[in-house]
């Protein structure tokens, strides 16, 4: 197969002799499906379908309440954000593009998207360019969110999508059989270098499987390297690296396997957080927590802080707890800038952050808990830029990374 078949892929890293970049980029090729994935590319007006019952849609430009946000709030700058807002009426549920010019301190409707619902989640690499995508699919704006065109079908739930400039990859999981452990979800990775216009397949994360009630997390580092775990509830799990734009990929250790859920962030230089989630305790708003870090890229981890009540299998099986973390809540979402500073969203706490490499995590001063047991997600631009939301609740921001203010809620 040569590198011809593949004309979607970018060749990346050519600095080295003739020689060795033609065999490198002749064995990359080998690790790719040649057919690209179908097309159902079609573009709408942005009108969107026909309202619920019992009422029509609110109108583009209507102000969105905070508590209809439904979507982690993504800032492409420092003004402009977006997010997926979500209200039913007469029993049907409807999602809208909601924009903030202000930081998040209001919110107003875009319009409806054109396709089915089921849109969980936005990306934007720039005030105008951007991705909606969930169970309906893929969806794609080049005019924040106007007009949208319909992105192929990946023959699987798209879980993950990650957009560096142009260079776009997405997870998605591809499951066969009944819900159940024994027929996991392989887990897949597709890839763009057009910005979503054109899509290939990359070869498989090696050893990854996630189940039913499960998900993948996608982190990328550079152009070509990249990280995905997976987990679920009733199984799966397996943690895999690529340092060659998806061509190959290696199976490392992972310490989260064992768990219901898992969260990961890779800060450059091998440094990689990893933090693992446990089972909600029937009649109670807690679960077991534990953080790993790595220092070689994943080879090894190291165990943190750690509730304890962990699961009986694992590298914390019969450990007592250790550092300084809560085990009221369940973990919802991980952001992290360096390798020594990182904020977890817990719903029923809020944002907790340390600074000392994972140790201690004390509350974000200013994200108030509302007691509220919906998720948090914590999002950040840069060491000082970040934004925080309670669903159904309200909008945090810091531009500083230490102090946080209320910017939209109740």
């Amino acid at each position: 197969m040569g590198a011809s078949a593949l004309p979607l892929r970018r060749r990346r890293g050519l600095v080295v002799a003739v020689v060795a970049a033609v065999a490198f980029v002749v064995a990359a090729a080998a690790g790719y499906l040649v057919t690209e994935l179908t097309s159902q590319a079609h573009v709408e007006t942005g009108t969107g379908p026909a309202g619920p019952p019992g009422g029509a849609l609110p109108a583009s430009g209507a102000l969105v309440p905070v508590y209809d946000l439904a979507s982690d709030p993504v800032f492409p700058t420092l003004s402009t954000g977006y997010a997926i807002e979500r209200h039913t009426r007469a029993g049907a549920t409807t999602e809208q593009l909601a924009r903030s010019e202000d930081g998040g301190r209001s919110w107003h409707l875009v319009g409806p998207f054109p396709f089915s619902n089921g849109y969980s989640q936005v990306q934007f690499s720039s005030s105008a360019t951007g991705y909606a995508f969930g169970p309906a699919g893929l969806a794609l704006t080049a005019n924040g969110g106007r007009t949208w065109t319909e992105g192929p079908s990946f023959g699987g739930l798209l879980e993950r999508l990650v957009p560096l400039g142009e260079d776009v990859w997405a997870t998605y999981a591809v499951c066969h059989g009944p819900a159940e452990p024994a027929t996991p979800c392989g887990v897949r990775l597709a890839v763009s270098t057009d910005g979503g216009r054109h899509w290939s397949r990359a070869a498989a994360p090696s050893g990854l499987a996630e189940a039913y009630d499960g998900g993948d997390i996608l982190a990328r580092v550079t152009l070509d390297e990249a990280y995905v775990v997976s987990y679920g509830v009733t199984g799966g799990g397996g943690l895999a690296l690529t340092t060659n734009d998806g061509a190959s990929w290696t199976a490392l250790p992972d310490p989260c396997s064992a768990w219901q859920r898992a969260d990961l962030a890779a800060v450059g230089g091998g440094r990689l957080w990893l933090i693992c989630g446990g089972r909600p305790v029937a009649g109670e708003d807690v679960s077991a927590k534990a953080v790993f870090v790595s220092r070689d890229g994943g080879r090894t981890f190291t165990p943190v802080a750690y509730t304890g009540f962990g699961p009986t299998t694992g590298p914390l099986a019969g450990r007592a707890p250790f550092g300084q973390l809560a085990y009221a809540g369940q973990l919802s979402q991980l952001a992290t800038i360096s390798p020594g500073t990182a904020w977890i969203g817990v719903s029923g706490v809020g944002v907790l952050v340390t600074s000392d490499g994972g140790r201690v995590w004390t509350r974000a001063e200013g994200v108030v808990d509302t007691g509220s047991d919906s998720g948090v997600g914590v999002t950040f631009n840069d060491a000082y830029h970040g934004w925080a939301i309670e669903f159904g609740e309200g909008v945090w921001r810091t531009v500083d990374g230490v102090h946080w203010g209320l910017v939209d809620g109740r």
